[in-house]
């Protein structure tokens, strides 16, 4: 753990027990200190102690000035951030709406308070995968922001660039860059270009950049991130981590798996120092190496690291958690990468129902579920089955994300695969085009999907055809 977190602790315990003794058990200090407690093991990722501590604030809080008072609107805005930690997003809802009506009736429409609570609910649904409540969510507090603040404001900037970050994962790239660099004009007006707030931005945009296939950009915003926060922080900084980790999947995306593998090691090593062993984080950084050896062929290795990750998360969140779904979707991959197939299938159907209980049925995460069991049921030799579960994954997203997301292409891609190697070459044209389609919309003629989309129409063709595409179909020639 790291020394702050323990001299926090520390501090905040004293500061509870002195109170305790001085003020007893219901008064509005002590409070405060149940609530400082919960937050910093929020911090820690210790989720169970920062719900214990809160709930008591919440307690207190409630006996002395009932339910219509800023401090138990805090106390659910709180809960509300934990329960999102956890994953709970049923729970996470409940309470930031109680936060909601509270901080609407106190201050109506327009304050600030309102908008952080619009802002949370944003990212709730968000985490959800309903990207269209998200978005409304978080204009909203953008709209507020900017009638309160106007629009050179830090507040402002995060907002925009939140919104560029729901762009992206809806698969509008394009407005993803127009949101993030509003944000970033904001802040370098604001404060020039040698502050967090811009680092964040070049982060984001590197982010973009790598979604859209332009390596070179995605290099260029990411080292300048990490060339803003080395001179602000130092070497061994967790802000420094989103930098070399996305390094490192930039370098896996151009198949450098030896670079891909140290910026993910420098990564973790910053995150194990600074966190200790048993954080979320940390078990993130495992996945990633996991990964990395797996595409380096040392099996072994990346089975290790995925259970380490597997064993952090267990033990941070139990049996249900969509990052235990992740874990075990990541040994599914190592148990194909082996051959073994049952016992692939067994770990991405654990994911699913996992996710299935968290999620429901229309999350994007479900739709991937599926198509990954699509995958395995081709390799097992059963286009049947495979079928079936990857248009489960396409109906989920068509509902989620509409006709022209990057995720449908991948699907539609799958499925005129089993269908060309059941020989149904018409079927298969017809999703490979339809994949095609969605990549020309989404990227142009020279993003590397859409090459693969063309390659892919080529092999499913006979020899002696050729085609051209008119932007709206292809004609044989």
């Amino acid at each position: 753990m790291c020394s702050w977190h323990t001299k926090a602790s520390e501090s905040l315990n004293q500061a509870l027990a002195i109170d305790h003794k001085l003020l007893g058990e219901n008064h509005s200090m002590v409070a405060k200190d149940y609530n400082n407690l919960g937050m910093l093991y929020k911090d820690k990722g210790n989720l169970k102690k920062a719900t214990e501590f809160i709930r008591h604030a919440l307690a207190i809080n409630f006996k002395l000035y009932g339910k219509n008072h800023p401090h138990v609107a805090t106390c659910y805005n709180n809960l509300s951030l934990i329960y999102e930690d956890q994953g709970n997003i049923k729970k996470a809802r409940k309470y930031a709406d109680k936060t909601l009506t509270i901080r609407l009736n106190l201050y109506g429409k327009n304050h600030p308070l309102v908008a952080i609570t619009y802002n949370n609910l944003g990212l709730i649904y968000e985490n959800q995968g309903n990207l269209k409540k998200a978005f409304n969510y978080t204009d909203k507090a953008l709209q507020i922001n900017l009638k309160l603040l106007g629009k050179n404001n830090p507040t402002v900037a995060k907002l925009y660039n939140h919104l560029g970050q729901i762009y992206q994962k809806q698969g509008n790239l394009e407005k993803a860059i127009q949101f993030i660099n509003k944000a970033l004009a904001i802040n370098i007006k604001l404060g020039g270009e040698n502050q967090p707030s811009v680092a964040i931005d070049y982060q984001n945009l590197g982010s973009v950049y790598l979604d859209q296939g332009n390596l070179d950009k995605a290099e260029e915003y990411i080292n300048k991130a990490l060339a803003i926060n080395l001179n602000l922080f130092g070497e061994n900084h967790p802000f420094l981590t989103a930098s070399y980790n996305s390094l490192g999947l930039l370098y896996r995306k151009q198949g450098n798996l030896e670079n891909a593998l140290k910026y993910a090691n420098k990564a973790f090593a910053i995150n194990i120092k600074f966190y200790g062993k048993n954080h979320p984080t940390v078990a993130i950084d495992y996945n990633n190496l996991g990964g990395i050896y797996r595409e380096q062929g040392n099996l072994e290795k990346a089975f290790e690291y995925i259970n380490e990750a597997l064993d952090i998360d267990l033990k941070l969140f139990g049996d249900n958690h969509p990052t235990v779904a992740i874990d075990y979707n990541n040994l599914g991959r190592i148990f194909l990468a082996r051959s073994n197939l049952k016992k692939a299938i067994e770990c991405v159907n654990q994911a699913l129902a996992i996710n299935l209980k968290f999620f429901g049925k229309d999350h994007s995460t479900v739709a991937c579920n599926y198509n990954n069991l699509g995958f395995l049921y081709e390799e097992q030799g059963d286009p049947i089955k495979a079928i079936e579960y990857i248009n489960q994954a396409i109906d989920i997203d068509l509902k989620l994300f509409g006709e022209n997301h990057p995720t449908l292409a991948v699907y539609y891609t799958n499925l005129g695969r089993i269908y060309q190697a059941q020989g149904n070459l018409n079927l298969a044209l017809k999703y490979a085009h339809t994949a095609l389609d969605i990549n020309l919309k989404l990227y142009g003629e020279n993003h590397p999907q859409t090459v693969e989309n063309y390659k892919n129409l080529e092999s499913i063709l006979p020899r002696e055809k050729k085609f051209i595409y008119t932007g709206q179909k292809i004609i044989f020639s």
